[in-house]
């Protein structure tokens, strides 16, 4: 595709981001289109391959992108994706918060269980390395958070896992900024995000375990202090 043109600025991955929305505006690119490989995508639009995944992280927080593990990038069909969605998200909408971490502790629990069995050292270290350079000033902290656990869910191999957790981003991204509204409390939640991964990291299932459940007793707690 040579739609796509060089792009530059100090903040380039919402450059990149507009960019591509721009176009999705323009009718160049459509609901279905499939997104140029990362290395071929990244060198067309003149970034780093980590600025585009920080782009694509995004806009698929946003909804117009899926990411599909080992096979690409797409323009969401936007549509099809509200009408198949409706039911989870409106029943999770009816939810209490605290019914949210309930399915979160169910979920995600089983979810560090298979990181640990089938997560590839190469993507762990990714993670850890992400999460090393996490600011917890940073004004994208809400996604960073979600990023995090997708990134997690994807360690699976589990389709239907990952795409669960973007099903439901919106509260996600709700109850993280409910949770996290301060500076000490981001700091907390990047040192249990660190616990979580150095576990995984040393294949230790009780020990991701335990560090899950206390990030989410932690949440619990936010909540509950918060009186949301």
């Amino acid at each position: 595709m040579d739609m796509f043109k060089p792009v530059k600025s100090q903040n380039l991955s919402e450059v990149v981001v507009n960019e591509i929305i721009s176009l999705m505006e323009k009718g160049e690119l459509k609901p279905g289109d499939k997104l140029p490989a990362e290395n071929v995508f990244a060198e067309q639009l003149g970034v780093s391959r980590g600025i585009l995944r920080e782009a694509l992280t995004i806009l698929q927080f946003q909804g117009f992108i899926s990411r599909k593990p080992k096979d690409g990038t797409y323009i969401r069909e936007l549509e099809e994706y509200e009408k198949a969605s409706t039911s989870v998200i409106e029943s999770l909408k009816n939810a209490t918060y605290m019914d949210l971490i309930e399915l979160r502790e169910a979920l995600e629990l089983r979810t560090v269980e298979l990181a640990v069995e089938r997560g590839k050292d190469s993507d762990i270290q990714a993670i850890v390395d992400y999460i090393n350079s996490v600011n917890p000033e940073d004004k994208n902290y809400s996604i960073i958070d979600y990023n995090f656990h997708l990134k997690i869910a994807e360690l699976t191999k589990n389709l239907l896992l990952s795409n669960f957790i973007e099903s439901y981003y919106d509260l996600i991204r709700e109850l993280g900024e409910k949770s996290n509204k301060n500076i000490e409390r981001r700091q907390e939640i990047i040192k249990e995000h660190k616990a979580l991964i150095t576990a995984i990291a040393d294949r230790d299932k009780d020990a991701a375990r335990e560090a899950l459940s206390f990030h989410l007793r932690k949440v619990r707690a936010t909540i509950s202090e918060s009186k949301i």
